[in-house]
């Protein structure tokens, strides 16, 4: 057997990352109306980043899941945290490369011509900024608002979130 053309894996890819951001986005009426999706699917986590404000998203974003979930400390939000660890054990980067409607915004917007910066040392530990992201923004700023007001603040979602931006 000989080896495959990428040409034909990158199209099923995108093909699958087509048909995820239409599956998690299927409230048209949303868009054209302007209203969010109320229905029993959107308390169910979506892999990927797809933000529980969009108009027509019909799920729930696991990182602003983790968020609010965390509103019900001290029991621990089982259910999103394992769901959580099941995408990332099991999927693994998969999820951005192939479930994630903002990894297809993203790999639309790099195919807009122009200078893109080269992969070097600088860049590799700016990379490790997403661990620093995750811990501040995700989980202590979120506690810490608990802490001193009673409720968590989604703060990921609130400044961060480049789905919830676009």
């Amino acid at each position: 057997m000989g080896k495959k053309r990428r040409g034909g894996s990158e199209f099923r890819r995108k093909f699958v990352q087509l048909l995820s951001a239409i599956v998690m986005n299927l409230h048209a009426k949303g868009f054209a109306h302007g209203t969010l999706f109320r229905g029993k699917t959107k308390g169910v986590c979506v892999p990927g980043l797809n933000c529980y404000s969009c108009p027509g998203a019909v799920g729930a974003c696991p990182i602003g899941s983790l968020q609010a979930s965390l509103n019900g400390l001290p029991s621990l939000p089982l259910y999103v945290v394992g769901l959580l660890i099941i995408f990332g054990a099991i999927l693994g980067r998969a999820v951005c490369a192939f479930f994630c409607p903002f990894g297809l915004i993203q790999e639309l917007l790099y195919k807009i011509p122009g200078k893109k910066l080269p992969k070097s040392r600088l860049t590799r530990k700016l990379s490790l900024l997403k661990y620093v992201v995750l811990l501040v923004f995700v989980l202590a700023l979120p506690l810490y608002a608990l802490w001193k007001q009673g409720i968590a603040t989604p703060a990921f979602c609130k400044f961060l979130c480049p789905a919830g931006t676009l």
